[in-house]
């Protein structure tokens, strides 16, 4: 588990939204157009985030 957290913030880090978007389609499984929107919904939020200023 902990390994595969280090992974999803390795990847949250990474990854712009467009970049996760394009992740997205390309995406072979359900599973995997989940994880990658979720995170990429992630990456959205906290730029917003940083944008007001919390």
């Amino acid at each position: 588990m902990e390994k595969k957290e280090e992974n999803l913030y390795e990847l949250f880090q990474k990854y712009s939204y467009t970049e996760l978007k394009q992740l997205f389609k390309e995406a072979k499984t359900k599973d995997e157009q989940d994880f990658y929107m979720t995170l990429a919904n992630m990456v959205l939020q906290k730029k917003q985030e940083e944008v007001i200023g919390e």
